[in-house]
């Protein structure tokens, strides 16, 4: 029971590390460029979303999302300091339809992508067993006529004394 705790306590040690240096990076962020932080916030809304609420630890899906969502904001925050970084520019792209189209299209993205290629890939395994079991019934019928029924009960037999 006692070396249970210790594990417990390193596991949400290490989970504190990276909430740790974004907030830093955020605070510092938000002192020394508010405009900037304002929009990448904004736009990271889906990431932190999906942080917050991710309960399967270890697996794939939030790492793809934070980074199809970041490529999203990258280009709008390059609009932003390409037309001065201020909080007048930043509020004009924030209240541009196209530019939320931009930051969440890539959030939506990675939903797409994390959904849909399981799917994907589960329907062409699965075409792909069911045209093995043909070949084989089909390899099963030739040899029932060339040998006789007995084959196949002497196939059942086999695989049910093992």
């Amino acid at each position: 029971m006692a070396k249970n705790k210790p594990q417990q306590q390193k596991q949400t040690g290490t989970h504190r590390k990276p909430v740790f240096w974004i907030s830093i990076f955020v605070a510092l962020g938000a002192v020394f460029f508010p405009p900037t932080m304002l929009v990448l916030l904004s736009g990271m809304i889906p990431s932190i979303v999906a942080a917050l609420l991710n309960t399967k630890r270890g697996t794939g899906n939030l790492p793809a999302m934070i980074a199809l969502n970041l490529s999203g904001v990258i280009p709008v925050l390059g609009i932003l300091w390409q037309r001065g970084g201020s909080f007048h520019q930043a509020f004009t792209l924030l209240a541009d339809v196209y530019m939320w189209l931009a930051m969440f299209g890539g959030a939506g993205i990675a939903m797409f992508l994390t959904w849909s290629v399981p799917v994907c890939v589960y329907a062409i395994y699965d075409v792909q067993a069911k045209s093995s079991v043909r070949k084989l019934l089909k390899q099963r019928r030739k040899l029932v006529e060339e040998w006789g029924t007995q084959v196949g009960t002497d196939a059942i037999s086999a695989t049910n004394q093992n």
